[in-house]
């Protein structure tokens, strides 16, 4: 995996985050204007799951795909699988992973939503967020440096199966059990791999999360109940579903 990136509300942030980071211990290396298309400089943060982590403020500003002046509700011509909302989240597949969530908790307050307990009882799974939605980016062990999953918002249910529709159209390969839902966020889902072999999502449904760190405790999953939050119908997690990363 290449990075993750976030963006900063203030330009000064970046200096905060790599003064915090070096105190922390971690590599940084600041990025130049332009060397990622459409975005201005920032800074590279190397957590210690092997993440390479992305804050940048400018970035470019591309509108909607309706377009920004006098636009229609209608779309004449739409390519690949839409409509989706936004990138909702990415779940990252690392060693450390306690370390790299307390990091991000700590130094560039992001909140703690929803975490997974192992059977000694300490936390090997995380789901983080820097806004009111369940999770920008989860945590998971794995491979260092890997990619178990994006996932992309949709409107509703049914828009879920739209998509499921399509995917079978195109004979995309969904995830074996088609359309079900997380325990963890409460979403509706389905998983496929693209043509470049990374998992996908489509989701919808979340609750709203705290937008202030430490205001809720989060919500924790463990035991016989953990196959429940990850698939809530089936309660069971298939063979290789954590397995699978790039």
């Amino acid at each position: 995996m290449d990075h993750a990136g976030f963006k900063v509300s203030d330009v000064n942030d970046l200096m905060e985050a790599e003064i915090a980071a070096k105190d922390w211990g971690l590599a940084t290396r600041r990025v130049a204007s332009g060397d990622i298309p459409g975005q201005g400089g920032g800074l590279m943060i190397t957590l210690p799951s092997g993440h390479v982590f992305n804050l940048f403020y400018h970035s470019e500003k591309v509108g909607y795909s309706y377009g920004m002046k006098d636009p229609d509700i209608i779309l004449d011509h739409v390519d690949g699988i839409s409509p989706v909302t936004h990138l909702d989240h990415a779940l990252l597949a690392g060693n450390d992973c306690d370390k790299s969530v307390k990091f991000l908790m700590e130094a560039l307050d992001f909140n703690l939503t929803e975490t997974i307990l192992g059977p000694d009882g300490s936390s090997f799974a995380f789901f983080l967020t820097t806004s009111s939605t369940v999770h920008n980016l989860a945590f998971a062990p794995g491979p260092p440096n890997s990619l178990h999953h994006i996932a992309f918002y949709v409107n509703d249910r049914a828009d879920v199966i739209r998509r499921v529709d399509m995917l079978k159209h195109r004979k995309i390969t969904t995830l074996d059990y088609g359309i079900s839902r997380h325990g963890i966020g409460g979403v509706t889902t389905t998983y496929f791999f693209d043509p470049s072999g990374n998992r996908n999502e489509f989701q919808c449904g979340i609750y709203e999360a705290p937008t202030i760190r430490g205001s809720a405790p989060p919500i924790v999953w463990a035991g016989e109940h953990i196959p429940r939050g990850a698939f809530y119908y089936e309660r069971a997690v298939p063979a290789n579903f954590f397995e699978v990363v790039t």
